[in-house]
């Protein structure tokens, strides 16, 4: 019996030690792991630890039941461990169902956690983008196949390295390197675009970057976590719609530049057609070119009627770099009909008559009217002149060379419409007009307006007795002693044969009589001659008459034309007034 019996104190002692480790195993992985239990389930863990405890300390009494000062004790805590047992297993059947399907569900969520953590590997390790993962060194501790492919590296050939060790251009891993610390300074998620070479690309690749910092729960160490997407292409598609845009940005301004030209040189062209003397066509060119050239200096020069000298008549710009007066010769434009460019880029001819010491761009167009060159238009810019400018500065010229043409037309037929073709004083269509408007301003002004009306004594048989031909040297002689004794504003014209009209404004009654007779004298005492023979003298009879408020032109005239055959009638060489009395 002594072998059974030691057998049994063994195998009661190793159970027992047995059920009293299982909570000591346990504990111990409660503590490792940090592991914790649902407060639901507490309850089932004490009253199952409670079981195990006293099945240990079951087996522990079996080991003292031989002696009989222990039976009886033996046998009390048998039986209240059978009741803990009894109630514990009753107690926790429902709650084990919930065991089993916690840990079921546990299993399962093990299960689609291990797939899910599958899925995130092969989505960072196999996706279209540099997926890596850094210490706080930017030490590269991961990264996946798109980034080894790209870099043609192997999967563990950069781990451990930085940036500044593994790119191509050490400067480009300083600036990711520097990033990554950005990240971790702020604890922040960053995203930027950062531009990295590969290798066989000589060419910049663009990447959008997404970096976050976060922690290895395993070591309690930061990371460095990133993603990196290609964005080269669309970089490039950028830059080319923005090239694109910015060419059509400077062709539309350059649209509208030629718009705002064609607008000046219509104007222009415009503002010639109505001008009504030189300097009016010197100043719209002026101001044109003012317009077209903002950066520049110009003026018109015009060969003298002499044919000696050129003069500036036009002036524009703030720097006059050409003297005011100097030769033909002094300007090659005027020597060879063409124009002359000066620049530094363009070594041309120097003209004489640029100031020295001669700088910038100088251009020189001459300038034609009637198949002849008449002058030439000279600009001056400090930077290089265009050939666009060239081109408008030559069709100014041509512009300004036509409108000097076509005022000396307009002159030339204006002059040849207001004259009398042999004494050169207005006609009578004109002294009419001029008239009109003159006795509008003296009724405004409240200023009188006279008029003279003259007819040559006797001129019929003066004219039957020398001739037609000696009769108008007598016309223009008188002609000429009209224009000698009136004022620059008085309207002397020819009324028609030997018949003259002066209008006077803005002289009084009495100084008014002076002249007139004064006038008289003069006609009487004039010496006329046919070459070297001393012509008959003559004599004229005066009729003078005053405006009056709302009088008209026809009856203005009138009223001396009858004061002046009142003087005829009366014995002629003498002044006559007009008054009512007159028939």
């Amino acid at each position: 019996m002594e072998p059974i019996y030691w057998n049994c104190i063994i195998a009661h002692g190793i159970t027992a030690f047995s059920y009293f480790g299982i909570p000591i195993v346990i504990g111990v992985f409660f503590a490792k792991t940090k592991a914790t239990i649902p407060s639901k389930f507490w309850l089932a863990f004490f009253l199952s630890g409670g079981f195990v405890l006293f099945c240990g300390f079951h087996h522990l009494l079996a080991i003292f039941e031989p002696h009989s000062p222990v039976s009886l004790l033996h046998l009390g805590v048998l039986d209240l461990m059978a009741l803990v047992s009894l109630s514990a297993l009753l107690y926790l059947m429902p709650t084990a169902y919930q065991i089993i399907e916690a840990i079921a569900k546990s299993q399962q969520d093990t299960l689609e956690l291990q797939r899910s953590q599958q899925m995130q590997q092969l989505f960072l390790y196999q996706g279209p983008f540099l997926a890596y993962i850094k210490d706080e060194q930017s030490r590269m501790l991961y990264y996946n196949q798109e980034l080894q492919s790209r870099f043609l590296v192997d999967s563990q050939e950069w781990l451990g390295k930085t940036d500044s060790q593994l790119l191509p251009d050490p400067e480009e891993g300083r600036r990711v390197m520097e990033n990554d610390q950005v990240v971790l300074k702020t604890l922040r998620p960053l995203k930027l675009i950062e531009e990295i070479k590969v290798p066989g690309n000589n060419q910049p690749c663009y990447w959008l970057s997404f970096k976050f910092p976060f922690r290895d729960y395993a070591t309690g160490d930061r990371r460095i976590g990133g993603i990196s997407i290609d964005i080269t292409e669309s970089i490039e598609a950028q830059r080319s719609l923005s090239d694109l845009n910015r060419q059509l940005e400077e062709k539309t301004l350059k649209l509208e530049a030629k718009k705002r030209e064609l607008i000046y040189l219509s104007d222009m062209a415009d503002m010639l057609y109505c001008c009504e003397s030189e300097d009016e066509v010197y100043q719209v060119v002026a101001l044109t070119c003012s317009k077209l050239f903002p950066n520049m200096s110009g003026c018109i020069y015009i060969i003298a009627n002499s044919k000696n000298y050129v003069q500036m008549n036009s002036f524009w710009g703030d720097e006059r770099t050409s003297k005011e007066i100097f030769s033909l010769s002094d300007c090659w434009a005027l020597r060879r009909g063409k124009s002359n460019l000066l620049s530094p880029h363009n070594s041309g001819l120097i003209c004489n008559h640029l100031i020295q010491p001669v700088s910038g761009t100088h251009l020189c167009v001459p300038l034609f009217g009637q198949g002849e060159v008449v002058g030439f238009l000279h600009i001056y810019a400090i930077e290089e002149i265009s050939p666009e400018d060239q081109q408008i500065t030559e069709i100014i010229a041509r512009t300004l060379g036509i409108a000097l043409n076509n005022l000396s037309i307009k002159q030339r037929l204006t002059y040849d419409n207001l004259r009398d073709g042999m004494t050169q004083l207005f006609n009578q269509n004109y002294l009419q007009t001029i008239t009109e408007q003159r006795l509008a301003e003296a009724e405004r002004s409240g200023e009188p307006l006279s008029v003279i009306f003259l007819d040559i004594d006797n001129f019929k048989s003066y004219n039957s007795r020398y001739g037609h031909l000696t009769a108008n040297i007598v016309l223009q002689g008188l002609a000429k002693l009209l224009l000698k004794s009136i004022r620059s504003f008085d309207i002397a014209s020819r009324w028609g044969g030997e018949e003259f009209v002066i209008v006077m404004p803005n002289v009084t009654m009495e100084i008014f009589r002076k002249r007139v007779e004064q006038l008289r004298i003069d006609v009487e005492q004039m010496q006329l001659r046919d070459g070297d023979r001393i012509l008959e003298g003559i004599t004229a009879s005066f009729g003078i008459a005053v405006s009056e408020p709302g009088i008209t032109v026809k009856d203005f005239l009138d009223r001396a034309n009858q004061a002046m055959l009142e003087a005829k009638r009366t014995g002629k060489n003498r002044v006559m007034e007009y008054v009512n009395t007159y028939h």
